[in-house]
């Protein structure tokens, strides 16, 4: 059972993400050519604001869910009931806190930059882009708190898949007829409303005993701050340059947001593929760990680590490959900026990997609830991004908030996987660090062989799409076997797993 909801979780996410990102490149390829850069760069550089106003949530989402994991194993109805009803407590404080930063960002922002944007637009952009925030906080939050603790977070995928591609269609054809920038934005809050009637139906559906009535649990929630400093860290580390780039990029900082936001499309596409691949393991981990099923935690994390690292080595040499032919094809036309930068790309491609690397040992990490135990260590990483940002983006530009971002994630990486191998999952260490030297130098081998015969840039989309169908295969056969070569007990318990899945 366990198996089998890991995989629907995963695969459903998978999916997702596949749909996100075809969705996140194809639409601001249409902003750029219908809107200009500086639209495009006001679009993101809001969303940033946004994101980081999203810490308002102060851990609740995450403290809830690993409250949840016994409970719902132990079928405790009554103290499920208390842990949601504190969760539809605390969010709502939240979302009134949400709503005055809302209203700040409506009355600050257009100051903040000089642009040829009427401060009106900018004004109504943020109320919309912020509609979304809205409805997670009053309506939503509490059902996908309840839903991916107890492992059933496809439904939310799915709910959130068809939004997606109902948004792509409808704002593409909004942007061919011209439609005024605010409306198309609009269609998307709509969208997400739509999503939250489709999880609403369910949960009520499936939790008959769902009561937000009950007194509320105050001790679920007694790591929410200490889950908020970690979730600081991630926002300052993973949102930080365009804000920074905003700030203290001078005349042009749209523009180069715009630049940055066309490397970090296919950057967050790819990190949020290999996060697809993590979907719902957190809560089996956690499940895990709490029966305290010690040798099963240590096999599962084993061929999971050896899985994860195979697939994120195959995705980021692909990177390292096809993203400045990509950029070339997705920007061919532009003119208002330069995008095609070979040591932006090379650095992007950097920042991936260092920052898909922790992934099992974070996984491991918040199922176990080891929040307080880590969160100087997650805060001293977003104090490395933001000094070194901030120095070097004067007189380096873009490269040196990138700089910042490679920083904070060597530290960070290396750090959380020598605690899981020291206080977790014991005495995985040697085995981790072996993997990850195999596969770095298969990656450089495969990187300098396929340089050779791939241009650094392109004319058509069916050059680059043949180019990529040749890396992919390339690079999924020579990591494949090498990988069985040096762990052929792991790959066939990889495929006796996904046997018995499909199988049952």
């Amino acid at each position: 059972m366990r198996n089998k909801q890991a995989f629907k979780n995963m695969l459903s996410n998978i999916i997702l993400q596949v749909i996100i990102s075809i969705s996140g490149i194809i639409l601001p390829r249409f902003f750029i050519a219908g809107y200009g850069s500086e639209m495009n760069g006001l679009i993101s550089s809001i969303n940033q604001f946004i994101t980081y106003m999203g810490l308002v949530e102060a851990g609740i989402g995450s403290a809830a869910i690993v409250s949840l994991y016994k409970p719902l194993a132990d079928k405790d109805h009554y103290r499920i009931n208390r842990i949601l009803s504190g969760a539809k407590r605390f969010y709502f404080k939240s979302g009134y806190i949400f709503l005055s930063l809302v209203v700040a960002l409506i009355i600050f922002y257009p100051m903040l930059r000089n642009n040829s944007i009427d401060s009106w637009v900018v004004r109504w952009m943020i109320l919309i882009l912020a509609g979304s925030g809205i409805v997670d906080y009053f309506l939503l939050g509490k059902y996908r708190v309840l839903l991916t603790a107890d492992q059933r977070s496809y439904v939310i995928t799915s709910a959130q898949s068809i939004g997606t591609i109902l948004n792509t269609v409808i704002t593409i054809g909004l942007i061919q007829i011209h439609a005024n920038v605010l409306l198309v934005k609009l269609v998307a809050t709509l969208v997400y409303v739509l999503r939250f009637i489709i999880i609403y139906a369910y949960a009520r559906r499936h939790y008959t005993y769902i009561n937000f009535r009950e007194k509320p649990d105050k001790n679920a929630f007694k790591q929410r701050w200490d889950v908020l400093a970690h979730q600081i860290s991630n926002m300052v580390v993973s949102n930080t340059d365009m804000i920074t780039l905003t700030v203290f990029g001078g005349a042009k900082a749209l523009l180069e947001v715009s630049v940055y936001s066309v490397y970090n499309l296919v950057g967050y596409a790819l990190f949020s593929l290999m996060n697809a691949f993590n979907s719902g393991l957190t809560a089996s981990f956690g499940e895990i760990i709490s029966k305290g099923e010690k040798k099963t935690l240590e096999n599962t994390f084993s061929n999971y680590e050896y899985m994860y690292f195979t697939l994120q080595s195959i995705c980021y040499t692909c990177m390292s490959i096809l993203i400045l032919p990509f950029v070339s094809v997705y920007t061919a036309g532009i003119t208002d900026a330069v995008y095609v930068r070979p040591v932006v790309a090379a650095m992007f491609c950097v920042i991936g990997y260092a920052q898909t690397i922790r992934t099992p040992g974070l996984t491991i990490i918040c199922a176990a609830g080891h929040y307080t135990q880590t969160r100087n260590r997650a805060l001293l990483e977003a104090a490395i991004n933001l000094v070194v940002s901030i120095a070097l983006v004067r007189p380096l530009g873009m490269v040196g908030v990138l700089i910042g971002t490679i920083c904070s994630y060597a530290y960070r990486s290396v750090d959380i996987i020598i605690y899981n191998a020291r206080y977790l999952v014991k005495g995985t260490m040697k085995k981790t660090l072996e993997r990850i030297i195999r596969n770095l130098l298969t990656a450089v081998a495969v990187i300098t062989v396929m340089l050779m015969i791939t241009p650094s840039l392109m004319t058509s989309w069916t050059q680059w799409f043949l180019y990529a169908v040749l890396t992919g295969v390339v690079t999924s056969a020579v990591f494949g076997v090498v990988n069985f070569i040096f762990e052929p007990q792991q790959f066939k318990m990889l495929l006796n797993r996904l046997k018995s899945i499909f199988t049952r």
